[in-house]
């Protein structure tokens, strides 16, 4: 069966990228309630980390078991009863009265949204031609970030007139609108309709087993695997006590400046996927784009240790835009492996950036808690030593790029 790029794009790829737009927002939504978290639970700067990051490790636990599922029954079949368990996180955590009623639920809202862009890149693989996986991946991931953008200062000026549990009932609203529609609007791919029970679990098993024991796996994923997780650390939580108390800006000013900074991640996706997608027909491999991204992305952050006169929003701006060229190597490994893997490789490489993102977010708590607070604002120097840390844990992974001698792969001759 072949069906019109249009139709594809509107009948499968938008619906599965809108559950990615939700499960952004959830990622994402700390970074602007954490003040009333703070103000209504009392939770300290690590108790913060520990439940914004439950999200990740909830996510990552998921991703093996998501993977198989994905290859064996399809995005469809997987990603409406995923949204559905979504849902429940976000009416529980509005709920809670406790840390550890706040733990479950934000542990819930994770697995519930751990197949959002695998899914969806599952779905483009299935249904697009290869070439296209890197700009399809980046148009999804700016999807994503459409949903990190309303996390911020719509977020914000929601939180003012309903609270903060209200707003949570209304992602969980939209979170099980997305599953219906999903269910209503998108097809079954042929191969799943007649074939999804030939493969076996044990066989599943096996084959993720021996895809981590594949070097050129390890030496792809290894490029940006912490990078990623440091962007997702400090994009979702991190950024905004950073902006509020080493920039000392007020909070509706915080909440502004995540906003652009979370149109830099839309706008770096998809010039990022433009650009491998342009770069290539140049016989240029996107693995010297994406790395070169991440270069330039720990330069930035270098320059927030020491902000000495870089607007704080332009630094904000920059980190946002240039951590979204790491997420190039979900495409990357994508290509190089066979259709009826992808939905394994994704899920492979992504449990390995979400227990990163959960050690970081976690960690990045632990070291600030070591200064004392002042009605919960720290210290610079508690940032300032967390984020050389997390820059310090990063560098190997640019090592090991240029490892690959990247300016070796422009050019070849045909």
């Amino acid at each position: 069966m072949t069906r019109p790029l249009a139709g594809v794009l509107l009948s499968v790829l938008l619906p599965f990228a809108l559950a990615h737009f939700v499960s952004y927002v959830y990622r994402n939504i700390n970074t602007v309630v954490y003040p009333d978290l703070v103000r209504d639970i009392g939770l300290d700067a690590h108790t913060l980390g520990l439940l914004t990051g439950a999200y990740f490790i909830a996510f990552a636990v998921a991703q093996l078991p998501v993977g198989m599922a994905l290859d064996r029954f399809g995005p469809r079949r997987v990603q409406m009863p995923m949204l559905a368990v979504a849902a429940l996180g976000g009416v529980l955590f509005a709920q809670a009265q406790s840390l550890e009623g706040l733990l479950a639920a934000r542990a819930l809202i994770g697995l519930g949204v751990s197949a959002s862009l695998m899914s969806a890149i599952k779905a483009s693989s299935m249904w697009l031609p290869p070439e296209r996986l890197p700009m399809s991946t980046a148009v999804l991931l700016a999807v994503g970030g459409l949903g990190a953008m309303v996390a911020t200062a719509p977020m914000q000026w929601a939180t003012d007139v309903v609270g903060w549990r209200m707003a949570f009932w209304g992602i969980a609203t939209c979170a099980a609108a997305v599953a219906l529609l999903i269910w209503a609007r998108v097809p079954e791919h042929p191969a799943h309709q007649t074939t999804h029970h030939s493969t076996s679990l044990r066989a599943m098993l096996t084959s993720v087993g021996q895809l981590y024991a594949q070097p050129l796996f390890w030496r792809t994923a290894l490029c940006t695997l912490v990078s990623n997780g440091a962007y997702m650390a400090i994009q979702g939580l991190w950024m905004g006590p950073w902006l509020r108390d080493v920039g000392h800006l007020p909070r509706a000013e915080v909440a502004q400046v995540l906003f652009w900074s979370t149109a830099a991640m839309v706008a770096g996706s998809l010039s990022f996927g433009a650009l491998t997608d342009w770069l290539a027909r140049h016989r240029v491999r996107p693995v010297t784009v994406c790395g070169g991204g991440v270069a330039v992305f720990l330069l930035v952050q270098g320059l927030m240790l020491w902000p000495s006169g870089v607007p704080f929003w332009l630094l904000a701006v920059a980190f946002s835009y240039f951590g979204t060229a790491g997420a190039m190597n979900y495409a990357i490994l994508a290509q190089g492996m066979p259709t009826a893997l992808t939905g394994r490789v994704s899920t492979s490489f992504n449990l390995l950036i979400f227990l990163a993102a959960f050690g970081l977010q976690w960690g990045l708590g632990a070291v600030i808690n070591l200064w004392p607070s002042d009605n919960g604002h720290y210290p610079e120097a508690a940032y300032q030593t967390a984020l050389a840390v997390c820059l310090a844990v990063q560098v190997p992974g640019l090592l090991l790029w240029l490892g690959f001698k990247p300016w070796q792969l422009a050019r070849r001759p045909a």
